[in-house]
């Protein structure tokens, strides 16, 4: 299930703050100016390894870089490496440092650096397991990272590479701190200039910067140009107050309005609607820790009783296109046919028949629902109805979203919780 993601941005002649601020004026764009972005819920850590949750995502991807990233396919491409090579028997990859990278307290990027940072990623990342294959990591010489594997495994460079949880680069001083204890220094375009949790996170552009200069942009990868001077973001949690403060020209943009606000903010003529698609997955994560989803004739009938299309039409307003795939039409890996076999069936009588087979015996079933966005509590609301409906016992534990990540990272508590992956995680 493909949400399309609504972006707001105010025109400049809404607010004296982004009159000339460059992604507003008309023309080519121009460095100079602040935009101040609305978020829709806290950010729960600025160690950039230590949280999953997308918003952390939004602010720290201006802040830390890796070796590796994803282009606009979502195909691995360099980064702070110049270059990476595979070893003939495949177990090991020997990474080119770029030269002239420096992080945001001035201190030049090595090879030393690198080390320490894949090594702190490995020994406490919530995402450590996309590198449990790691043997060994040596650094050859001020520019070269060599990465030995315990065994073969042709999916390294995509575990690498992924931006869901970044292998981030940092000072290998830093790299020996544990979660949440690290200064906030990354070699990113902006670094941060104040946090104040629950309230705002204030970046300014890195001036020293060292933005590839080889490739244009593409994705993740490739050239950047940080043109603003100050990125301010507000948190915002209730969606009346992140429609009022866009209207009234508080922030320049809201990273996420509810899907009901949009037909009222497209009739505003001093704002400009961005319809991004696809911009992420709407999907249910499963705990399979927990009985009785720890059967899988119990997950395959939950699977086969949603009405996916009634579940999307719900929580976003019919702004969505159904995929059956973890990945996008139209790119490198989409599998075509691959998954369709149990997709969107919404067979109430399959469904019963595999709660028996699975040995239901009416347990509860909790599932978990994000109070402040409203396409979350309405997927949840309309999911378990469907599964009541199988005759399945279903409750809704609803809290903020802070909490549910909290609470997801348990193994016992829930059963079901709908989320969204964006395009980096796919």
């Amino acid at each position: 299930m493909m949400p399309s993601r609504r972006d707001f941005l105010a025109m400049s002649t809404l607010a004296p703050l982004v009159a000339g601020a460059p992604a507003f004026a008309q023309g080519a764009p121009r460095r100079g100016g602040t935009i101040t972005v609305g978020l829709p819920t806290g950010i729960p850590s600025l160690d950039v390894m230590a949280t999953t949750d997308d918003v952390g995502r939004v602010v720290n991807l201006h802040l830390y870089e890796p070796l590796l990233t994803r282009n606009e396919k979502l195909q691995p491409a360099p980064m702070l490496a110049e270059s990476w090579q595979a070893a003939p028997d495949g177990l090991s990859y020997s990474f080119k440092l770029r030269s002239g990278v420096t992080f945001h307290n001035g201190k030049p990027m090595t090879s030393a650096d690198a080390k320490a940072s894949i090594e702190r990623y490995m020994r406490m990342s919530v995402r450590r397991a996309y590198l449990a294959n790691i043997a060994e990591v040596q650094a050859p010489d001020p520019l070269t990272v060599v990465v030995k594997l315990k065994e073969t495994q042709p999916l390294f460079i995509n575990f690498f590479s992924q931006p869901e949880v970044i292998v981030a680069i940092i000072p290998a001083e830093e790299a020996a701190k544990d979660a949440n204890r690290v200064e906030v220094i990354g070699t990113g375009p902006y670094r941060l200039a104040e946090y104040r949790p629950d309230s705002h996170v204030r970046l300014v552009r890195f001036d020293g910067y060292a933005s590839r200069t080889d490739t244009p942009r593409d994705g993740y990868a490739g050239a950047k140009d940080a043109l603003f001077d100050v990125v301010n973001f507000r948190i915002i949690p209730e969606s009346s107050a992140m429609i009022a403060a866009l209207e009234a020209g508080e922030i320049d943009m809201a990273e996420w309005v509810p899907d009901q606000a949009v037909p009222t903010l497209k009739r505003n003529p001093r704002l400009q609607h961005v319809n991004i698609m696809p911009a992420g997955m709407q999907l249910v994560t499963v705990n399979h820790a927990m009985a009785p989803m720890d059967k899988l004739e119990i997950r395959r009938a939950v699977q086969v009783a949603l009405d996916m299309r009634e579940i999307m039409e719900a929580s976003t307003e019919g702004n969505f296109a159904l995929n059956h795939a973890l990945q996008y039409p139209g790119y490198p890996t989409f599998p075509a046919e691959q998954g369709k076999r149990w997709y969107n069936l919404h067979d109430a009588e399959m469904a019963k028949r595999l709660l028996r087979e699975g040995g239901y015996r009416g347990q509860p079933i909790v599932i978990m629902s994000a109070s402040n966005f409203d396409w979350h509590a309405s997927h949840a609301l309309v999911m378990a109805e469907q599964l009541k409906a199988i005759g399945m016992q279903v409750t809704i534990q609803a809290m903020d979203w802070p909490a549910i990540v909290s609470a997801r990272a348990r193994p016992a508590g829930w059963h079901l919780l709908p989320g969204r992956l964006g395009p980096s995680a796919a």
